[in-house]
């Protein structure tokens, strides 16, 4: 899989001029990965006479997408921050007449490979004095992998990868090439997909974290091949991984290199453990502390402090603060919360008394029903018996721009899309099974990192609910959506978009208008600047709603990374991550909102099984989630406590009644429509269902024996 296949679909397959001279294989616990080592053909004499040479950054763009192969003549290329990158979608030989002599320098990054039909190569350029990545490979098929040969990487200064960066699911081949000088928070070469590096130099590189040299992230893999290793330094270790994916031939070398794994020895932090270049252990790390630990608390986003005068209904998830934290939600007055104003004009159709506080769920509920809970099966008698049917007749509007209905809203605990209470067809709904009624509008949908439910013990990384509104009584029917890391989701990753909009426009109230009153400012533009550092989406001022999504990308996200691909005007609605799941089947039960005042008003189901979502929308998602600034105040609006999390504990369940619905209660309305059948037999789950955990209760988990 890689990261965004399905973003850019070209029919065209053009001849490559490739030579595949090695191949190399990859292996990770979970599978194996091949790199098909290759570089383009030597430039013939013919193609050497008659090489092309660039007048303009614009010009050497044009050149680019008119010819499949271009030889180019030596030159010299100055960028500035306002030149965008050459966006590579398609298959590409750029070769150098003379190496190293066809020069790009400047620029916050140079070359960007965004879609799986690319099949790019690069031969003889160097790369220079980039401020961000020089170049950054979104994508690549399961079938080639992008090549840099006889290439020079020069003195790029950035935070993951400053010279070359690549994300989940792409495969890169780099030869005989050189790194030189560059500067990087993680790595001058980041690599979170596969990677086979040959005969290449990499001197006098610097970290500032970890991996001056090379940083691997996540499940990435790597091959090391006849390669050298001299005065890289920094923090950290000159090579790390985070899994232990990597693979060398002996025929590595190296000196002057800093990290505790001494001057010729990898380290992977997954069992902590060395690799020398000579093929054996390398020095043991010092223990119990890993080189890089993260810290113990706040990671990148610190806890905010309590405002000096907090707003009536203020509160935070930090557990230690006996004030305002989850211990002290109780003394909050209702009618002061956020939820509160929010629902109080459908307060007459709920069936509990919102005016009420009851986040104490002992002192209020004797421990039974209060969220969020650990689900598991406790009730094998499901009520439903049907799946939750989305209204196909509904429009999937855009989030922003022309045609947008919601709303978007930074809020101090979550990333909220509001919907209008029109009850037309603009607005998502949905048929609830168990006598609801039919397809009820959705209030809102919001995201929160990290999952506020667990499933059967297991947590998750981020967690949607959308709260469906019911006017008889019921309250409000909410399905949710759990979220685990894996590949790229396009979907969400609109909405993280179209959030990044809000984030940026408010941001620029405070920065560009210089109203910040922040009593310490220091502390958190250090933070917020560290993080923003390699984790910027959509700059551009205002909220997108160009007219021409497909050009959007090209006037309003120059300075994007992967997530910037996506098209935040797309069309968008929340049902589709039902889809995503593979699953109709959940986990029910009545419970209470998950923040003040803690009302008795919502009937959950969580489906049981998690999307995907990639490490990097995960952090995007935080990222402008903690560092939201209150554009009237300035202040930061985040209330996340020091794990980085707006989740509040998990709440006793011993008493709560959770069902769990399996196919022998129904299977989908395509099933339905294809087999004649309404349930699966008895034993045959497996086969109708995608995840056939959990089917009966525990010993003595049954809720009414």
């Amino acid at each position: 899989k890689n990261t965004i296949q399905q973003y850019y679909v070209y029919k065209m397959r053009l001849c490559s001029y490739r030579n595949i001279a090695l191949s190399g294989l990859i292996a990770i616990a979970h599978g194996f990965y091949s790199v098909s080592a290759a570089c383009p053909n030597e430039p013939s004499s013919e193609e050497i006479s008659g090489c092309t040479t660039p007048q303009s950054w614009s010009n050497f763009k044009n050149i680019v997408a008119s010819e499949n192969r271009v030889v180019f003549c030596s030159f010299t290329m100055s960028l500035t921050g306002a030149d965008t990158p050459l966006r590579l979608r398609a298959e590409n030989e750029l070769v150098c007449a003379q190496k190293e002599t066809c020069v790009i320098e400047g620029a916050k990054t140079q070359i960007k490979i965004l879609s799986a039909s690319a099949d790019v190569s690069i031969h003889g350029f160097t790369f220079k004095d980039a401020t961000k990545s020089a170049i950054v490979v979104a994508a690549s098929a399961d079938d080639n992998e992008h090549s840099f040969c006889h290439s020079k990487f020069d003195s790029n200064n950035g935070g993951r990868g400053s010279a070359l960066r690549t994300f989940e699911g792409t495969k890169v081949f780099i030869s005989k090439s050189s790194f030189v000088n560059n500067k990087a928070k993680l790595g001058a070469v980041n690599i979170e997909g596969t990677a086979k590096i040959v005969d290449s130099a990499f001197d006098d590189n610097f970290s500032r974290k970890d991996g001056s040299a090379i940083y691997v992230e996540g499940s990435g893999g790597i091959i090391i091949q006849g390669s050298a290793f001299n005065d890289n330094k920094g923090t950290g270790n000159f090579i790390s991984l985070e899994s232990d994916a990597y693979t060398q031939d002996g025929r590595n070398t190296g000196s002057g290199n800093a990290g505790t794994c001494g001057a010729s020895g990898a380290y992977i932090q997954k069992g902590n453990k060395c690799v020398s270049f000579s093929g054996g252990a390398g020095p043991t790390p010092p223990t119990p502390t890993p080189p890089t630990p993260s810290p113990p608390t706040g990671g990148n986003y610190p806890v905010h402090p309590v405002p000096k005068n907090p707003p009536p209904g203020y509160f935070n998830y930090d557990m230690d603060d006996m004030n305002y934290g989850p211990k002290a939600w109780h003394k909050i007055k209702a009618t002061d919360t956020d939820a509160y104003k929010y629902w109080k004009d459908l307060e007459k159709f709920m069936p509990a008394d919102m005016t009420k506080n009851t986040c104490n769920s002992q002192a209020s509920f004797n421990n039974n029903r209060a969220s969020p809970v650990n689900l598991r099966n406790k009730d094998d008698n499901c009520k439903e018996f049907h799946q939750l049917r989305p209204n196909p007749r509904t429009d999937a509007r855009p989030l922003v721009g022309p045609g947008s209905v919601n709303t978007l809203e930074i809020t101090s605990h979550s990333l909220r899309i509001g919907y209008p209470r029109s009850g037309d067809l603009t607005v998502p709904s949905a048929d609830i099974p168990q006598g609801w009624g039919k397809f009820l509008p959705v209030g809102y949908c919001e995201f929160k990192p990290q999952a506020s439910h667990t499933l059967q013990g297991k947590t998750f990384d981020a967690e949607m609910n959308c709260y469906i509104i019911q006017k008889a009584g019921r309250g409000l029917g909410v399905f949710t959506i759990l979220f685990k890391i894996g590949s790229f989701n396009k979907h969400l990753d609109q909405a993280i978009c179209a959030f990044q909009t809000v984030w940026q426009e408010d941001k620029d109230m405070c920065s560009g208008q210089g109203r910040r009153n922040l009593k310490h400012t220091e502390e958190e533009d250090q933070v917020v600047q560290e993080v923003q550092e390699d984790k910027v989406i959509c700059p551009g001022k205002g909220r997108r709603n160009l007219k021409h999504p497909e050009e959007e990308e090209e006037v309003k996200c120059e300075e994007e990374e992967l997530v910037m691909t996506s098209q935040c005007g797309g069309p968008w609605n929340p049902f589709e991550f039902m889809y995503q799941t593979k699953s109709w089947h959940f986990y029910g039960y009545r419970g209470t909102l998950m923040e003040p005042p803690c009302s008795q008003i919502v009937e959950y189901r969580v489906f049981d099984t998690p999307v995907t979502m990639s490490r990097g929308q995960l952090e995007d998602m935080k990222r402008i989630l903690f560092t939201h600034q209150d554009p009237q105040t300035c202040r930061y609006t985040s209330v996340h406590n020091k794990f980085e999390s707006v989740a509040r504990p998990l709440q006793p369940s011993g008493r709560s009644r959770i069902h769990r619905c399996t196919c022998r209660d129904f299977i989908s309305d395509a099933e339905r429509n294809k087999s004649g059948m309404r349930t699966c037999p008895r034993g045959q789950e497996a086969r109708w269902m995608a995840n056939p955990t959990d089917l009966v209760p525990a010993p003595g988990e049954q809720w009414d024996l």
